[in-house]
């Protein structure tokens, strides 16, 4: 599923983080930081499924889709009627952790 997919990729780039479902990743989480303008390699998150942004000036972004691993834009009304996205960025270190401050 979507949750797995974006943790086994993030796993082997070298940003680990414990296993969270979309939803739980939808919630927060103490190794992302909500952002409002997303970069390549943010998440982008519904309650109920999570994508890896892939470009931001297309809304693109890259996940499980309905067949199989794809591309797809976050704007696309598929997505919007699921709610508003949410975008997290992976925080690198436990100091920087310390130093978030919630948008």
């Amino acid at each position: 599923d979507c949750s797995n997919l974006v943790h086994a990729i993030y796993d082997r780039a070298g940003f680990s983080y414990p296993y969270a479902s979309s939803s739980d990743l939808y919630l927060g989480n103490d190794h992302f930081q909500r952002v409002t303008h997303p970069q390549p390699g943010d998440l982008v998150v519904w309650s109920g499924h999570v994508g890896i942004v892939v470009n931001p000036a297309q809304r693109a972004f890259f996940s499980t889709l309905g067949d199989g691993p794809g591309i797809d834009t976050y704007d696309a009304q598929y997505w919007r009627q699921r709610g508003p996205a949410r975008f997290y960025r992976y925080i690198k270190s436990t100091s920087a952790r310390a130093a978030v401050r919630p948008q």
